[in-house]
């Protein structure tokens, strides 16, 4: 598709699409479905389970976990807190699927002893349903910003040329409910920057509040975003910021108060993560003590984990980062005052001591809630991208390349590349290996099957 939309074609796509907003949903939903199989891991095995015992029995606690998924030792993503079996990762996202579960749940569909084939299922499924929820709010925000035509092309960006395709939808992870909520939050604050009421921007204003505190309980580190938004608002409305702040601080205290008296601090089940970091990854030392430009060299350009080796088309999004605190119009003020936090975000990722997010998935994964951030940055240099013919070539050229590489995770994945010829748990270098990277490594183990 040539993202100028000029031509009559085009223009009749996106007619299409403007009427039939339907199908914002349901084109990406179907391509993250298409591959017919989930791509999780243990760190969404808890999320299932607390949407399953949510419907049963109205708790999170996985005290029945054992009877569905035997095991001698107990897995790293559960620990035995207060007398319970809880979850090391946060509840909300399994909350959230509850509804998706629970049709099966009645139906007695997912029993002791029946295997994992229906709950891996929902959870992938529930994980489709969220990021192209995602996807349709930032294509509704990016449209009254930039127009339909922009908001299709930048909306397909989003949901299809980012690890939002083969991380985010293929399973229950944080990332699919987290990058809904910002999605819905960057909407309603567009809403308030258009409102023409003052009733209804202070209706907007508190529903952007509670997805910045949803997006904190579905993954921690979101947190960085909602304290940024919320001195954001402040300066942005005054006074009437408060109807944002209040739900975003209530919804965190809720998160740090289940923490403590589960955990006993404020970090929740991080604290139990970070203690296995030797077991589960081969790393010794603080939880934040890798060299901040090692880490922000392998989050950005490393050929197995970097975000614009992954989705190169990002690159345009430094350029939006400078440009949107030029735009004369006002309603892009809120959305340039929000750049310290994927800054914030990436400034914690590079120090964490696993940068690399672990070895059981595809890319990176860990910048994912920065994407919804980029994506609106990257719309504020998109005319001037459209209107030049050179850079629109070498942005669809990128974005091209980044849904293939997304592709490739979403039907390729995994190949022997984590562990041959040595584990990456065992020689971090390989990381930096250009020559034998992920993503080459995947696509040569070809398409698989649904069943393998």
């Amino acid at each position: 598709m040539n993202m100028s939309y000029t031509s009559p074609r085009e223009n009749k796509i996106v007619r299409i699409f403007d009427k039939h907003k339907i199908l914002i949903f349901f084109v990406p939903f179907m391509i993250y479905m298409a591959n017919g199989r989930e791509i999780g891991g243990g760190d969404t095995t808890p999320a299932a389970f607390v949407a399953i015992e949510f419907v049963k029995k109205g708790s999170v606690f996985l005290d029945d976990l054992h009877d569905y998924i035997p095991y001698n030792k107990t897995p790293s993503y559960i620990s035995e807190q207060r007398g319970h079996v809880v979850s090391n990762y946060p509840l909300f996202p399994g909350i959230m699927a509850a509804p998706i579960f629970a049709p099966f749940v009645w139906l007695g569909m997912i029993e002791k002893g029946d295997g994992d084939l229906v709950w891996n299922y929902l959870s992938k499924l529930s994980g489709a349903v969220f990021t192209a929820l995602a996807g349709v709010f930032m294509t509704l925000t990016l449209r009254r910003l930039i127009g339909m035509g922009g908001a299709l092309a930048l909306g397909t960006a989003y949901t299809l040329g980012t690890a939002l395709w083969p991380i985010a939808s293929q399973s229950l992870w944080q990332h699919g409910p987290s990058v809904l909520w910002w999605s819905v939050c960057f909407y309603a604050l567009i809403r308030v920057e258009s409102a023409a009421e003052k009733q209804e921007r202070g209706w907007f204003l508190l529903l952007a509040g509670i997805a910045a505190g949803a997006a904190v309980l579905c993954r921690t580190v979101n947190g960085a975003g909602a304290v940024v938004l919320c001195l954001a608002a402040f300066y942005r409305y005054r006074l009437p910021a408060w109807r944002f702040v209040l739900p975003a601080v209530v919804l965190t205290f809720i998160l740090i108060s289940y923490n403590y008296s589960i955990f006993g601090s404020w970090k929740g089940g991080d604290m139990v993560l970070h203690s296995l970091n030797w077991e589960l990854n081969r790393v010794r030392g603080e939880p934040f003590s890798t060299p901040f430009l090692f880490g922000l060299a392998g989050q950005t350009i490393s050929p197995s984990r970097g975000m614009f080796v992954f989705s190169s088309f990002l690159l345009f999004s430094l350029w939006g980062m400078a440009a949107i605190w030029k735009q004369p119009d006002p309603r892009w003020r809120i959305f340039a005052l929000t750049i310290p936090a994927p800054l914030i975000m990436l400034i914690v990722f590079s120090k964490f001591i696993i940068w690399w997010g672990g070895n059981a998935h595809y890319g990176p994964r860990y910048q994912i809630e920065m994407y919804p951030f980029l994506i609106i940055y990257l719309a504020a240099v998109w005319p001037r991208i459209a209107s030049c013919k050179p850079l629109l070539y070498t942005f669809i050229l990128l974005l091209v390349y980044s849904i293939f590489v997304q592709w490739i995770g979403a039907f390729c994945y995994p190949s022997g590349w984590a562990v041959e010829p040595i584990s990456v748990s065992l020689d971090y270098s390989r990381y930096w290996d250009w020559k034998y990277n992920q993503i080459w490594s995947c696509l040569k183990s070809g398409i698989k099957s649904p069943f393998s």
